[in-house]
C-alpha cells in the first residue's frame, strides 16, 4: 500500500508498506477515508525532535473497518471508526482512571512496526480501547478532529480547571488551541483571550468565542493580558505550543494558584 513515509529532516515522501493483515486476534484492520499532519509532526519534519527516517507517519486518521480479529467486541466489518492519538487496551490500571496516554500494553502510531495514519490502510491494535464508531452524515470531516486536536483541547481546558464565568487565555493558535476555546466555551467560561499572530486563525478564533486577541510575544504579552484582567491573570491559562517562552507566558498571565493547561503543540 501507499503511505507517508518521513525520510529525515525536512523530507516526508509518498513510499510502499506491506498491507496490513491482522496478527492478533486483537487487531483490526482499517482503510482510511480521512487524515491530517499534527503539530507534533512538524517538531520532527523541523528536525526539533527525533524520529527514525524510514518510518511511516501520523496519527490523526478514520476510515472503515476492513477486518476484525476473533476477540474484537466493539466494532465490525463496515463501522466507521475514529482512531485514538495512541492505542491502549482500556483495561489495565492506567486505563481504567483515565491515563490512557501510560496504558501498560500500548504505544504510538508509526513505530515498532505499527502503521502510521497516513497511509490507505492500518493495522489497529488493541482495538476495543483504541476505536470509537462515528456515523458518516454532512458531519464526517468534523469527526477528524475527535481523533486528536477536539480531545487534546477539551483535555487542557478541563486540566486548567475551566468553570462558568471564567476568564480563559489559550497561549497558540494551531488546531489545539482553537480546540480549547470551544472546549472552553461549552464548559461555561465568560471571557476568552486568544494569544495569536496569525489572522487567519485570529477570525477562527473570534468565531469560536474568543473576545479579545493579544498578537505580541513574550512580556509585552504578558503585559497586554494582566491589562485585560487589572493585574490580577486569568482565571485558566491553556498552552497549546509546547516553546519555553509560551510555557513561560502560561505561567505568567494565570493569577496565583492556578494549574496551567498544558498540552505542548499547537
Amino acid at each position: 500500500m501507499k503511505a507517508a513515509i518521513f525520510k529525515g529532516k525536512g523530507t516526508i515522501e509518498l513510499g510502499q508498506r506491506p498491507d496490513p493483515t491482522i496478527k492478533v486476534p486483537t487487531d483490526a484492520v482499517v482503510r482510511n477515508a480521512l487524515t491530517c499532519v499534527c503539530g507534533s509532526d512538524l517538531w520532527y519534519y523541523r528536525g526539533q525532535s527525533e524520529y527514525t527516517p524510514g518510518s511511516p507517519i501520523d496519527h490523526e486518521f478514520l476510515g472503515v473497518v476492513e477486518q476484525v480479529g476473533d476477540s474484537i467486541q466493539n466494532v465490525a466489518k463496515g463501522d466507521l471508526v475514529i482512531a485514538r492519538f495512541l492505542y491502549s487496551d482500556g483495561t489495565c490500571p492506567n486505563c481504567r482512571i483515565g491515563i490512557t496516554s501510560a496504558c501498560v500494553s500500548g504505544g504510538v502510531w508509526g513505530v515498532n512496526g505499527i502503521d502510521g495514519g497516513q497511509g490507505e490502510a492500518v493495522r489497529v491494535p488493541l482495538v476495543d480501547g483504541t476505536l470509537v464508531k462515528g456515523h458518516s452524515d454532512k458531519t464526517f470531516a468534523s469527526l477528524l478532529t475527535l481523533s486528536d486536536v477536539m480531545c487534546t483541547g477539551h483535555h487542557a481546558a478541563k486540566s486548567a480547571g475551566v468553570k462558568k464565568g471564567d476568564t480563559v487565555a489559550v497561549v497558540g493558535d494551531g488546531a489545539v488551541g482553537l480546540c480549547a476555546i470551544i472546549a472552553a466555551k461549552r464548559l461555561g467560561a465568560q471571557r476568552f483571550i486568544a494569544l495569536s499572530r496569525n489572522p487567519a486563525r485570529q477570525k477562527l478564533a473570534r468565531e469560536f468565542g474568543a473576545t479579545y486577541i493579544v498578537a505580541e510575544r513574550g512580556g509585552e504579552a504578558n503585559e497586554s493580558v494582566l491589562g485585560l484582567t487589572d493585574r490580577i491573570g486569568v482565571d485558566a491559562a491553556v498552552e497549546s505550543v509546547g516553546t519555553n517562552e509560551a510555557v513561560h507566558t502560561a505561567l505568567a498571565i494565570a493569577r496565583p494558584g492556578l494549574i496551567v493547561g498544558y498540552v505542548g503543540y499547537s
